[in-house]
């Protein structure tokens, strides 16, 4: 008959604790994360965002007057606050309301254009 193996204990079991300063080492990491994650955060928050910059230099030489929405068809003055939160990968731009309408674009109820 053969003789069974016992069975590999976890590395902390309850009859071992692990070193004092293995606790230490642990927080030391979380702060560290916890740091990169909120600079990450502000730099994040606080960048420019160069695509809005190019958008915008391309509406005023082109006098493009409105933005329209891909997801709900609907199409915005090129100042209404609601054409402001449409994402960038859904903007369509229009230069007259007639293109929009006729991309079967509806007006906002909001802006009037």
């Amino acid at each position: 008959m053969r003789q069974q193996r016992p069975l590999p204990q976890p590395p902390f079991s309850n009859r071992q604790s692990p070193p004092w300063w293995h606790w230490i080492a642990w927080m030391v990491a979380f702060a560290i994360g916890a740091l990169a994650f909120r600079l990450a955060l502000e730099h994040y928050l606080s960048a420019a965002d160069p695509f809005a910059q190019d958008v915008q230099a391309v509406i005023e030489r082109h006098q493009i007057s409105y933005i329209g929405d891909m997801t709900s068809q609907v199409f915005h003055r090129k100042d209404c606050p609601l054409a402001a939160q449409i994402p960038r990968r859904f903007r369509v731009m229009f230069f007259s309301r007639r293109a929009a309408l006729e991309m079967k674009f509806n007006p906002c109820t909001y802006c009037r254009p």
